[in-house]
């Protein structure tokens, strides 16, 4: 089924069909209205406007929202909003070694969110399956319909199929975005993770009103997420940002290196730790941080002097150290740019691939409902 569908009058004529979805784009966009007052704002006669609002009540698109207080002398004016409870919308994180998911409504509120650790070796089926019956034990039972979906992963995604992954080998060739849309039944695309999360900082995280961004994700890898003109940047194929790629910046080694440079025992993940002796000020600690920021910095620097960004939002794991990792960065950074941009610490944290996700499903829906050819 697809968003489409949720419109009322599928035989309804094409300037109808226009029409209805002009109605519906302001109700979604603004405030509660009347005949009047979407007459107004619309151009549309008194008598189209209450057959379209009829309709969309009907559907269930539209709810009635109480009575105009505007005195007339006359019968209060009934007054019509956008149903956000109408239907629900998904976005999934599906890392190495985790599934996160987020639910909103049509409006982007959030319903409810959870995350859940996962084999890092299950295989492909395995692990979509662990983010579907995620997502459907997460969705509340009562739940109107799921429109939409996207789901972030690491790797290069063009045209919602896993063209590589390094993160998780056998990920590659998955088309992810058939296999969520034949499991969900409805519409499901498939984003780099990390443009998810630089997506979702520039609306509702550290990069709000930012239109040029640089997304680091640094954590169990490192990755670059690339907002241009306030839209996620793949470029050609896809692949845009993948400069951990270059073996000059040893960035597929670097969150390993700094584990082992400060002595952590082979086996053990204690990233928190090894901040922790830093802070403390324990000299092989402080070197394997100090080392570590030099390798994100190195390419971090070398995206900055190709993009020109107006900030750089760190995010991952590695982002909770604060300036205990910053701090080196924005030095090492400092020798290398002609001029540094702002540099904030994500404030979504681990949800901001799901967020981003919900907002490009929300996207998506917005497109079919709402765009009427002009």
């Amino acid at each position: 089924m697809t968003v489409g569908d949720a419109l009322p009058g599928g035989d309804q004529s094409a300037l109808r069909h226009l029409n209805t979805r002009r109605v519906l784009r302001l109700l979604y966009e603004g405030p509660s209205l009347t005949i009047s007052g979407v007459a107004r704002e619309t151009g549309l006669s008194r008598p189209t406007v209450q057959g379209i609002l009829t309709s969309l009540v009907e559907s269930r698109l539209l709810v009635l929202d109480g009575f105009d207080n505007a005195p007339t002398g006359g019968r209060p004016a009934q007054r019509y909003r956008f149903a956000a409870d109408a239907g629900i919308l998904a976005g999934l994180d599906i890392g190495a070694h985790a599934v996160s998911v987020r639910i909103t409504d049509l409006a982007g509120a959030q319903v409810a969110a959870a995350r859940a650790a996962i084999h890092p070796d299950l295989d492909p089926a395995g692990r979509i399956d662990a983010a579907v019956n995620l997502l459907r034990r997460t969705m509340p039972a009562d739940s109107p319909r799921l429109w939409a979906a996207c789901a972030g992963s690491p790797g290069i995604i063009t045209d919602g199929v896993v063209r590589l992954s390094v993160a998780i080998p056998d990920w590659t060739g998955t088309a992810l975005a058939k296999e969520l849309t034949a499991r969900l039944d409805c519409p499901v695309s498939a984003v780099k993770d990390a443009n998810l999360a630089v997506l979702a900082e520039h609306r509702v995280g550290a990069a709000q009103g930012v239109d040029h961004v640089l997304y680091v994700h640094a954590g169990h890898r490192l990755g670059v997420g690339v907002l241009v003109d306030g839209r996620p940047f793949g470029g050609g194929r896809g692949a845009a940002g993948e400069i951990g790629r270059h073996p000059g910046l040893g960035w597929e080694a670097a969150p390993r290196k700094l584990l082992s440079d400060a002595g952590v025992a082979p086996g053990m993940n204690s990233r928190e730790w090894v901040f922790a002796q830093a802070r403390r000020g324990d000299k092989r600690a402080v070197e394997a941080v100090d080392d570590y920021a030099r390798a994100l910095a190195e390419g971090v620097g070398a995206m900055v002097l190709a993009m020109d960004p107006q900030l750089v939002v760190v995010g991952g794991g590695v982002a909770r150290a604060g300036e205990t990792v910053m701090e080196p960065v924005r030095r090492h950074l400092a020798e290398i740019l002609y001029e540094l941009p702002g540099l904030a610490i994500s404030a979504l944290g681990d949800d901001a691939v799901a967020i981003g996700a919900v907002e490009t499903a929300r996207d998506a829906v917005r497109a079919e409902l709402f765009t009427d050819g002009s």
